[in-house]
């Protein structure tokens, strides 16, 4: 018997199966460089194994758990320089792993055939690299096609154009994808952490899309599941962490992988845009001190932002206009009991103000508010707005100027001043732009590349 048939015939499936339970446990912990080191030094204790199944296996771990280590850091997105070739990309190693766990397929197989005078155990334990091997391929090819997905974010982001519909289409393909694919019980953490992951992203995208269409319950709903999914991603890579708090923070924080990072400030982005979406229904559940507290505690305070600039600015009113104009079912406040009828809007109401300060909507200036918003989206279809874009607007009657842009597909921003101001006033400008940028997610998904400004 040769020195590969003894080594061969050594293996008997139950110690590498714990090595690869070990293994695969601290990847999804985000352990990615204990996970290299348990890769290699198994490898080393196997040398005379060398062109085996199971060696050729171990060395495409290693290289595995480097991959997933620059994922979860956000690595793939960092600036390229000129000489970076395509072959360095992170895409392109997920697919050289592809090819390598395909390799090793193929070797076992080759084994099977030849017939080495292995032992039952030995034999099992080759059938099971080549069931690992295919659902890692699986696996690799859903990691390149959530790149795919961070860099679509990140091109929206920087065109100013996002269409958050079509993002959620392309998760919940990602997910109806692999639902079924790499389902193990060894690689169980691995689809743990990428159910977490893309769980996370859906009902992010679902309530924002929720929120644009002011559905107040659904948007807390998803909030609040993409909330927990991160609670428990987070309680996985650091298993002694406390419960984390709705608005985000912890002691380890920092410790956590860039990617969960970036997941947690979308939720809290999203988190701060519901506190001024629908700050008239909150306030009713809460006194004016507590509502002020609460908001505070947002990591976006938006409505503080609107008051300081109204106080500065001398503006006679700020507010978010919706326009209802299309939409199938108009709830006041944005949530109405089930079953309840409720009349369609008509007229000035078609549009109403969902925040408003000071106090209520101006009724001497809203008819020139809507003529203004109309006349915008008689121009443009509601889908597609020109997001950097504000107007303006003077009335020489009421001697009143009027500034508005979009912030979402039906929500615009309006700023009215009883005095004329000039159009191209950098205060109100730089406010308005900064806040709708803001609102609109679009610095933030500027923000995914690592380094970008």
């Amino acid at each position: 018997m040769t020195s590969l048939s003894l080594s061969l015939a050594s293996l008997n499936g139950e110690k590498e199966e714990q090595f690869l339970e070990h293994y695969f446990s601290h990847v999804s912990h985000c352990e990615h460089d204990k996970a290299r080191e348990l890769a290699e030094k198994e490898r080393d204790a196997y040398k005379a194994m060398f062109g085996s199944s199971w060696a050729m296996f171990l060395l495409s771990l290693s290289q595995f758990a480097t991959a997933e280590k620059t994922y979860m850091s956000l690595g793939f997105l960092e600036q390229k320089s000129f000489f970076t070739r395509s072959k360095d990309t992170l895409k392109s190693c997920y697919q050289t792993l592809m090819h390598d766990f395909r390799r090793v397929e193929e070797a076992v197989k080759s084994t099977e055939e030849q017939g080495f005078g292995m032992s039952s155990n030995a034999i099992e334990l080759e059938k099971l690299l080549a069931h690992l091997c295919d659902q890692l391929c699986f696996f690799t090819q859903a990691r390149q096609e959530t790149i795919n997905f961070y860099e679509q974010v990140h091109i929206m982001g920087m065109t100013k154009h996002i269409n958050f519909e079509d993002l959620n289409m392309v998760v919940k393909e990602i997910i109806a994808g692999h639902n079924k694919n790499f389902h193990h019980p060894i690689l169980a953490p691995l689809k743990t952490v990428f159910g977490y992951e893309c769980d996370t992203l859906n009902h992010l995208l679902v309530a924002q899309t929720m929120m644009s269409d002011w559905k107040f319950l659904m948007a807390l709903l998803h909030i609040h599941e993409a909330h927990t999914k991160l609670t428990s991603w987070a309680t996985l890579i650091h298993p002694k962490e406390s419960k984390k708090s709705a608005f985000g923070g912890s002691s380890k924080h920092g410790s956590l992988p860039a990617l969960y990072q970036w997941l947690s400030k979308f939720k809290n982005l999203l988190l701060s845009k519901f506190s001024i979406y629908f700050y008239d229904i909150l306030q009713r559940q809460a006194s004016p001190p507590e509502m002020k507290s609460l908001i505070s505690k947002t990591p976006d305070d938006f409505v503080t932002r609107i008051q300081t600039f109204h106080k500065k600015s001398d503006a006679c009113h700020v507010s978010l206009v919706l326009n209802t104009q299309g939409l199938e079912r108009v709830f006041p406040g944005g949530y109405q009991y089930p079953g309840r009828l409720v009349e369609t809007p008509q007229g000035l109401d078609t549009f109403p103000a969902i925040f408003s300060y000071p106090g209520d909507r101006p009724a001497n200036h809203f008819p020139a508010v809507v003529m203004m918003l109309t006349e915008g989206r008689d121009r443009e279809e509601p889908a597609v707005y020109a997001q950097d874009k504000i107007h303006y607007m003077y009335d020489k009657g009421s001697h009143s100027s009027y500034f508005y842009t979009q912030v979402d597909t039906r929500i615009s921003l309006v700023v009215i001043f009883e005095s004329k101001k000039s159009e191209k006033d950098s205060y109100v400008n730089n406010f308005m732009t900064e806040l709708a940028t803001h609102l609109r997610c679009t610095k933030f998904f500027t923000s995914l590349k690592p380094g970008f400004k």
